[in-house]
């Protein structure tokens, strides 16, 4: 059950070291890189933040789609009530998921109970590594020691009707990866299904390379979805060809797209979806709204749910609104299920269990003298020094940990580059063999120098390479090699053809190289 808003506020009133909490639950700083955006929830205001992260407003950001790892099974209700479900699910993601077993992840999930047979529940879980967590947000951590919320798309969806952003339907959100496609299924505001599919926006950029387009490189598919997509009027008349292989792709993925919304049907108690969200991790695809509406029956919109709060018409990534907003409606309703940060803001001195001891302290020192208040305070000063100090330990440590990592990526390099030298230093010696050869031939056996640059000629044509030769009694003999199993033959047939009497033994396959011996009489 939610909590009431003016409550929440209760709790965190107060003044100084005797507040709970020192953040303002109605402003929230959003964080991605080094951009920073402010949300002002009671003006519903978006200004860009140039001020000190550790400050009133409450800190938040966002895991990226392509970070998580998603797995969902069916779980019987007669069962939920016999086990304790967080322990369970642990388990399961880790016996079941194709996590790292050596690997620590922060796991959240939801029970979806819209399945056709009444008896099962949904259990849907979103699997973020720890690691991924840690060094994903250092910077910072390294301002503040903290982040107050860290949201997820598939649940940050929900704040959207939490806030009356969104009227409640049964929506479809799709996000358009470079190498998937993300969706995620909301009925009636919750969350009913997430699905990933393989297939994303690398088939419309592998397709448009057919074209040979001069210079065609990712950042350029990347200015050509978002300036001119699927947009006609965008088009030069000698460009449609672009368009028509961008459109029939887009056929692929609303396929995909419907595909999905059939099977949710089918096994959900869902009776069909109303609109359909998209965006692409590049932004918002031009034409792309218009483009579904033309080949759906659903209400198509784009990711701009911040349109009324962005005054100053600000270019926020819409994932980063959606963590502001879950920030928000997570702190009013004092509901953090779906926080996947854990750092979070400590709370004031006197309610950390220090503080607590402090004020038992200093009533008995009132009572019983000053000399244990001098001790409680060196006492509590070494710890504030021990914490300065164990903080700088682990930032050192995590630098030995990249450090270290680092030398043993140039180690695997020297060592690849080691092994080409070998493989390059064998071939010269075997080419500075095969011209010691050729040049004892040529001198020794001065009649015969047309026929060695002719056999010459057609072991170069064929990539053939040549071990040794030997001439006598009118009969050429040469141990050949090659890396291709039809070279040595396509070169005995074209001698074969030109009028020279060949005999060869078999090619065998032998230490990576096809082996053989030619046999060419006068």
């Amino acid at each position: 059950m939610k909590k009431n808003a003016l409550d929440t506020k209760r709790k965190n009133s107060g003044f100084g070291l005797f507040k709970k909490y020192n953040y303002n639950i109605d402003e929230v700083i959003g964080v991605k890189g080094k951009e920073k955006y402010i949300l002002y929830v009671d003006k519903k205001l978006i200004r860009i933040y140039r001020g000190n992260l550790a400050s009133s407003p409450l800190l938040c950001s966002y895991v990226p789609v392509e970070s998580a790892i998603f797995f969902s099974f069916l779980l019987e209700k007669s069962v939920l009530e016999k086990i304790d479900l967080d322990s369970y699910i642990e388990t399961k993601v880790y016996e079941e998921a194709g996590v790292e077993e050596t690997e620590e992840y922060i796991i959240k999930y939801k029970l979806v109970d819209k399945y056709q047979d009444p008896k099962y529940v949904v259990v849907e879980t979103v699997i973020v590594p720890t690691n991924l967590i840690n060094t994903h947000y250092k910077e910072v951590l390294e301002q503040t020691g903290y982040i107050d919320y860290l949201s997820f798309p598939a649940f940050a969806y929900k704040a959207l009707y939490a806030e009356e952003i969104l009227k409640k339907a049964n929506d479809v959100f799709v996000v358009l990866l470079f190498d998937k496609i993300f969706l995620t299924f909301y009925s009636e505001g919750e969350l009913v299904y997430i699905a990933t599919l393989s297939s994303g926006l690398d088939k419309v950029y592998e397709a448009l390379q057919s074209l040979q387009i001069k210079n065609f490189d990712i950042e350029l598919f990347k200015k050509l979805l978002l300036k001119k997509g699927l947009n006609l009027d965008k088009y030069a008349s000698n460009e449609l060809a672009v368009l028509e292989i961008i459109k029939k792709e887009f056929a692929n993925i609303n396929k995909l797209i419907h595909e999905q919304l059939t099977k949710i049907t089918s096994e959900y108690e869902v009776g069909g979806f109303d609109r359909l969200f998209i965006t692409s991790e590049y932004g918002e695809i031009l034409g792309v709204n218009e483009y579904f509406k033309e080949h759906s029956d659903l209400e198509v919109y784009n990711f701009e749910f911040y349109e009324k709060y962005n005054l100053d018409r600000l270019p926020i990534d819409p994932f980063l609104f959606l963590g502001m907003l879950e920030t928000h409606y997570a702190y009013k309703y004092e509901d953090q299920t779906y926080n996947f940060s854990p750092f979070l803001r400590e709370p004031t001195f006197f309610y950390r269990p220090s503080g607590k001891l402090f004020l038992i302290t200093a009533g008995l020192i009132l009572v019983m003298g000053a000399w244990p208040m001098y001790e409680f305070l060196k006492g509590w000063n070494y710890e504030r020094k021990n914490n300065i100090l164990q903080s700088e330990i682990n930032k050192l440590q995590s630098n030995v940990n990249t450090l270290q990592a680092k030398v043993e990526s140039l180690t695997n390099k020297e060592k690849s580059i080691k092994s080409e030298i070998n493989r390059y230093e064998k071939d010269i010696a075997e080419l500075k063999k095969f011209i010691e050869e050729v040049y004892k031939f040529k001198f020794s056996y001065m009649p015969k120098s047309q026929e060695i640059v002719d056999l010459t000629y057609y072991l170069d044509k064929f990539h053939v390479y040549l071990k040794d030769m030997s001439f006598a009694n009118g009969e050429y003999v040469l141990h050949v090699y090659a890396y291709n199993n039809s070279n040595i033959p396509d070169m005995i047939n074209e001698l074969t053809q030109n009028g020279y009497d060949v005999y060869a033994k078999e090619v065998v396959l032998k230490d990576g190289k096809y082996k053989s011996e030619i046999r060419i009489k006068e």
